[in-house]
């Protein structure tokens, strides 16, 4: 009878263990991973407490680097991250007593975090010298490592003051923790800053994929609330786009963004950001993308309301079924207007997109106020040879490919959009008789090097065009603005001034 007793109590003892494992909170579920967790009331609201446990990872103060930034965190469950946002609020202590003399309240969050437990990246705070006298403790509040590998002590020695930076934190406050994490790169922000605090533009670990805990190290109490998560997706990149680019917000492809527009026998894509004088973007055709203009739309949306357009046949834009021509880009460009304003607008377009805003400009002169055309000059029948394949295309940069096909609508009819567009510039005039009708102040700007658009048929446009300015970019090729921006900028920039109330 007694043997059955404690046998019993045995395995209650076994379930309490393994049910102590997990513990739900907010609706989310977390597995302790070398940590004590609770709920636990703190100024009246229940708050996940989370210390780590030095029975499950001894720690050893002579052996610093070796015994801390190690797995010590509470996981999610069933959620894995590539690409995204992860934010949380939390609150740091200094335990009492706390086994560590210089415990700083070391608290964060673990990403990416491999199925073993064996690797991530993490991103912590060290509130208690937030606000310090001492400027060089300050400049040790944030902290990046990656496990194993890349831990604090390895990357002071090797990388000094790289990867630890200040933020105005301290301990018993709530602090708001927000990463965004996009292919190699993460940014910390803290307190809803519209700033990063940090920026790791290619991290050290190995993961690309895995969970998400929440974190501490030796002599923390940490709390913890409102954990949310916005996966992301993989980064779309423009045609030819370097490796060490990184665009932070999926133009092209932004839910939070985008709409749609039925402009005759094809729904549109667009989407729209910033707020002010509303302005068009309209990206380069076949090799084109909305992403390709991601530096515009950066430096626009905090003075302008941008309206960027994926082209019919490019991105979620449909091809439709009638025969391409520069009227019926007009009008989807229109279409897209009037869904979003009823005022006039400023608009720029690349390349192809150049060629759509001159026919804008010239068939509804009240709807555009000020227009910026980069690598569109004058075109007549014979000029230039168009016959690029989407075969070609693809073997030029197979990874962007992949991505719009993916982004397309009608993905099988990729071939029949080159056709199409490569036949209707084959054959399509911009001359006199159009530029000619263009009201509106027009900036035209090329690359001096631009083997499509010659400095003398861009020159020869913007002379037909009553109102012009020019501006031609030395050492430049036809995507000036990819490769000398600030140049590009620096023309666009007071041509744009006084369309706006605040100076702009």
């Amino acid at each position: 009878m007694k043997r059955r007793f404690n046998l019993t109590i045995l395995l209650s003892l076994c379930a309490l263990v393994a049910f102590a494992q997990n513990i739900t909170f907010q609706n989310q579920t977390f597995e302790a991973k070398n940590v004590h967790a609770s709920i636990v009331k703190l100024n009246g609201e229940e708050v996940l407490k989370v210390e780590r446990d030095l029975n499950a990872i001894p720690f050893d103060v002579k052996r610093l680097e070796a015994t801390v930034d190690e797995p010590t965190y509470v996981k999610l469950d069933n959620v894995q991250l590539e690409n995204g946002v992860i934010e949380v609020k939390m609150l740091s202590r200094i335990q009492n007593p706390s086994p560590f003399e210089f415990a700083q309240g070391f608290i964060g969050l673990a990403f990416r975090i491999d199925e073993n437990d064996k690797g991530f990246e993490s991103i912590y705070l060290r509130p208690k010298v937030g606000r310090s006298d001492n400027q060089k403790s300050r400049n040790k509040t944030v902290q990046y490592f990656a496990y194993p590998d890349f831990k604090f002590d390895r990357l002071r020695k090797e990388f000094p003051e790289m990867y630890e930076t200040a933020a105005p934190v301290n301990i018993n406050e709530w602090i708001t923790m927000r990463i965004e994490v996009n292919g190699e790169r993460v940014e910390l922000f803290v307190n809803d800053a519209k700033y990063s605090t940090m920026i790791v533009p290619k991290m050290l670990g190995k993961t690309t994929t895995g969970g998400i805990g929440l974190w501490v190290d030796i002599g923390t109490e940490g709390y913890f609330k409102d954990l949310k998560i916005v996966h992301g997706q993989k980064n779309l990149r423009r045609v030819f786009q370097p490796s060490n680019v990184v665009n932070k917000i999926p133009y092209g492809n932004n839910a939070s963004a985008g709409h749609f527009v039925q402009a005759d026998d094809a729904k549109i894509y667009y989407e729209v950001y910033g707020k002010g004088q509303p302005m068009l973007l309209l990206h380069g055709g076949l090799l084109g993308s909305t992403v390709e203009l991601a530096d515009f739309i950066d430096r626009l949306k905090d003075k302008f309301q941008v309206i960027a357009i994926s082209t019919r046949g490019h991105g979620k834009s449909e091809l439709g079924n009638k025969p391409m021509t520069l009227e019926q880009r007009a009008n989807d460009a229109l279409a897209v207007i009037n869904a979003v304003t009823k005022d006039s607008v400023l608009a720029l377009g690349f390349s192809d997109g150049g060629f759509t805003a001159y026919q804008l400009g010239a068939m509804y002169p009240n709807r555009i106020k000020k227009m910026v055309v980069i690598g569109a000059g004058e075109l007549y029948p014979g000029q230039r040879d168009f016959n690029l394949t989407s075969k070609q295309a693809i073997e030029l940069d197979k990874n962007y490919w992949e991505q719009q096909l993916k982004l397309m609508p009608e993905p099988q009819r990729l071939e029949d959009m080159f056709k199409q567009v490569t036949n209707f510039y084959s054959k399509a005039t911009v001359g006199k008789e159009l530029l000619s009708r263009i009201k509106c102040p027009v900036l035209v700007l090329a690359g001096d090097r631009d083997n499509g658009n010659s400095v003398e048929h861009v020159v020869n446009a913007a002379r037909m065009i009553q109102n012009h300015q020019i501006s031609i970019i030395p050492n430049a090729a036809h995507g000036v603005f990819l490769e000398n921006f600030a140049a590009v900028w620096a023309s666009i920039e007071p041509f744009l001034k006084g369309t706006q109330s605040n100076g702009w």
